[in-house]
């Protein structure tokens, strides 16, 4: 690989950490606070970043700069895998994106999170879990691609659609940005993460959990991977953003927050293993691209986000009540 295309895998990366710390774009909280306090705005962070690339990507592939790659379709296993990394962002602490970036700002419970996704997804990937992974996804009907690969040319009418939603839509701030400016900000990085990544001999978007496996399973000869260096770019551009709110501590956690946090990461990590893909992956490279087995993976990931924050929701509702009562 060529320095020029390693370098690309650092900048996309840290401009995905920066923009994500400025923005408080994870969907973790994005997607549960949709549920539990009618908030969307970071979900109209992340359908602003969806819909630009639907604008734009077309256009990259028509002027060769890269080519359009589908991520996999396993039906089964995008609904089971994306049940499971949604339910599992919460004792996470984020997304896989989001744990990544949360490293960079110092969090020890987002370091535990990531170690735990990685060794998840390369027990299903490569390790003793490969079995259970290629059952649940060869599980139900079997459906190809191959019809549907030419969908993404009419994303740009999808795209325009979702535009002129959003126009109307309120303004909002997550984090230290408003959703628009966070949305169109990471929007513009996962179009250019296509062109670039393709000096790679790589003709895929922003992606997660590949770079994660490779650093866990084979960093030696996989560091100067474009997937690697995206994923280490990302806690880079975290630090720098989280630098101007000043200087950064490493937060203090308890064994037991550790334990919960890595936990959540395996979660992660066995869920987008069997949904081939996450909330990047699938929401924000397979999406825009209008992929049938990346949108019913992040629908699925929605649900299991949903029913994970509504039950958790209901409990402290339960137990306010009980020490309510014993009062």
């Amino acid at each position: 690989m060529s320095y020029l295309a390693a370098l690309t895998g650092i900048l996309i990366g840290g401009g995905y950490g920066y923009i994500a710390q400025r923005g408080a774009f994870c969907m973790n909280s994005g997607f549960r606070v949709v549920v539990t306090d009618g908030n969307t705005t970071k979900v109209k962070a992340y359908v602003l970043a969806i819909a630009l690339q639907m604008l734009v990507v077309p256009l990259v592939f028509a002027l060769g700069l890269s080519s359009p790659t589908y991520p996999a379709m396993f039906p089964i296993g995008a609904v089971v895998g994306g049940l499971l990394f949604g339910a599992s962002m919460r004792w996470a602490g984020g997304c896989a994106a989001g744990v990544w970036y949360k490293v960079g700002s110092g969090s020890l419970g987002a370091l535990a999170a990531v170690l735990g996704m990685a060794i998840g997804a390369a027990a299903l990937e490569l390790g003793p879990l490969v079995g259970l992974r290629t059952t649940v996804q060869t599980a139900g009907p079997s459906v190809s691609n191959a019809p549907l690969e030419t969908l993404w040319a009419w994303a740009p009418i999808a795209g325009l659609l979702l535009v002129v939603m959003l126009w109307r839509a309120a303004p909002g701030q997550a984090g230290a940005w408003s959703w628009r400016r966070t949305g169109m900000a990471m929007g513009i990085v996962g179009i250019l993460a296509w062109p670039l990544s393709s000096l790679a001999a790589r003709d895929f978007g922003m992606a997660v959990v590949p770079g994660t496996v490779s650093l866990l399973t084979d960093p030696v000869r996989r560091l100067m991977s474009w997937d690697v260096l995206f994923v280490l770019g990302i806690p880079v551009g975290g630090f720098v953003a989280a630098r101007k709110s000043g200087p950064i501590t490493a937060s203090k956690i308890s064994a037991i927050s550790a334990s919960k946090h890595f936990a959540g990461g395996l979660g992660l990590g066995v869920g987008a293993s069997l949904a081939a893909g996450c909330t990047v992956g699938h929401g924000l490279t397979g999406v825009p691209l209008l992929a049938p087995g990346s949108m019913l993976a992040i629908v699925s990931i929605f649900a299991g986000s949903a029913i994970t924050s509504l039950w958790t929701q209901r409990g402290m509702s339960r137990a306010l009540s009980d020490r309510e009562r014993s009062a």
